[in-house]
């Protein structure tokens, strides 16, 4: 190998540059994961959120004060519902909290839906949300943000010179400062309102 090297350094050199940018990119890519700390708060997120849906028809998630408030617009069944999850940063464990619909909704007829002039509001339980304070704010207390959509890709140099352009993928994290958490559940959806905050977990 070493009498190769020395016959044909041109050779040696056009195999080991392409080696060495990867280790040189994946050094920097791991630099914020060592000097930023990591999040503290865990955060809920919405995915499917009003994805193929009439906007009557829909459950609707908001943030009131410091507390959730889940509830149903319409008087009839949804194309498809959203999905409510409760990710812990510091474990990396997600839950998912159930979301039910109102009883006595209208069959959906797969046709659009002739909307109401005033729709039907209806408060929907939550019984893993009612004792959550939530702060709904962009920015967390330990500084990261929720961040989501099809240019949002924290990827590095790396991955965009090895595996495409991110602004082809869609995958909800948390960031700071050049340090990305990816949020589970919520690659693979193509739309940027298909993944939606909702609010940080107050201690």
């Amino acid at each position: 190998m070493k009498k190769f090297i020395r016959d044909n350094p041109t050779i040696a050199f056009g195999l080991g540059l392409p080696l060495l940018l990867v280790a040189v990119f994946l050094a920097i890519s791991g630099i914020p994961a060592l000097l930023v700390a990591p999040p503290q708060y865990e955060v809920l997120y919405a995915t499917h959120y009003n994805f193929y849906n009439n906007a009557h028809n829909a459950i609707q998630i908001a943030v009131v004060g410091d507390r959730v408030q889940v509830s149903y617009v319409g008087n009839t069944q949804p194309y498809q519902t959203p999905r409510l999850w409760r990710f812990d940063p510091k474990t990396g464990a997600v839950r998912e909290i159930a979301l039910p619909l109102p009883a006595g909704l209208a069959p959906n007829s797969g046709r659009p839906v002739e909307a109401e002039k005033t729709p039907s509001v209806t408060p929907i339980d939550v019984p893993d949300l009612a004792e959550l304070k939530v702060d709904s704010s962009s920015l967390a207390p330990d500084g990261y943000t929720f961040r989501s959509g099809a240019d949002s890709y924290g990827g590095n140099v790396f991955d965009g010179l090895f595996f495409g352009s991110s602004r082809y993928r869609v995958q909800a994290e948390l960031v700071k400062d050049g340090r990305s958490i990816r949020l589970p559940n919520t690659d693979g959806a193509h739309y940027g309102n298909a993944v939606r905050f909702v609010g940080w977990v107050l201690p």
